[in-house]
């Protein structure tokens, strides 16, 4: 029975080796310290698509990393080349989990596949209960993720609207490449599926352990049985 109860063991840490877990890539991934504005109109990050993706969720920055989004902040992603959206208009107002550092939260859409293309995603709705980042606030900006060479990052854009608008420019701010970090506001998610399997040198010597362990078990078997 007891060498039943460890094979079956030994075969769950086998099967271990190989699973799948979802991970959550995020484009811009916000950093702590950096809400220092209170900019109530558009803030745009802007990135051409090289080869297509999923976008699965969108995002805004957290200032506070507590999750709590005190007013409204809208969200959404544009095609600039054909100035229209292409997800849904995302609200955010009051409590989700933090995600990537801790300064971000997100939600869910249905999946969105960018092709080749220009786009932006576009937020609005900061205020001082929801900073903002600016580089030129202080701070470094996002972290950019560019999805294994999918996306470039093409700089910045903002306006005084108040509501969304696709903005298209962005005066008197830093030069690219920097500029492609320049707002701490909105983002978006790409959900995959990873699988990892371990090297087969990893498998070999989790084999020989496990050979090892069961002769061993085997032999102190025999000693404890009555001759």
């Amino acid at each position: 029975m007891k060498m039943k109860r460890l094979s079956a063991f030994f075969g769950l840490l086998v099967l271990a080796g190989a699973v799948s877990a979802r991970a959550d890539n995020i484009a811009y991934t916000d950093q702590a310290g950096a809400g220092r504005q209170a900019f109530g109109g558009n803030l745009a990050l802007n990135f051409n698509v090289l080869s297509p993706i999923t976008v699965t969720e969108l995002g805004v920055f957290n200032a506070s990393g507590s999750g709590a989004i005190f007013g409204t902040i809208q969200v959404v992603i544009y095609n600039t080349g054909t100035k229209t959206a292409v997800t849904p208009v995302v609200t955010f107002s009051g409590n989700y989990t933090p995600a990537g550092l801790g300064y971000d939260v997100f939600q869910g859409i249905t999946p969105v596949v960018l092709g080749v293309g220009s786009y932006e995603v576009d937020a609005v709705g900061f205020s001082g209960f929801d900073p903002n980042g600016n580089i030129n606030y202080g701070g470094s900006g996002p972290i950019l993720n560019d999805f294994a060479g999918s996306l470039a990052f093409t700089g910045a854009s903002y306006d005084g609207s108040p509501v969304l608008d696709d903005p298209s420019s962005c005066p008197g701010y830093v030069s690219l490449p920097t500029q492609s970090s320049q707002f701490d506001a909105g983002t978006f998610g790409n959900g995959t599926v990873v699988t990892t399997t371990p090297e087969p040198g990893t498998l070999t010597l989790l084999g020989s352990g496990l050979l090892g362990l069961a002769a061993h078990l085997r032999r102190k078997s025999a000693l404890a049985r009555p001759n």
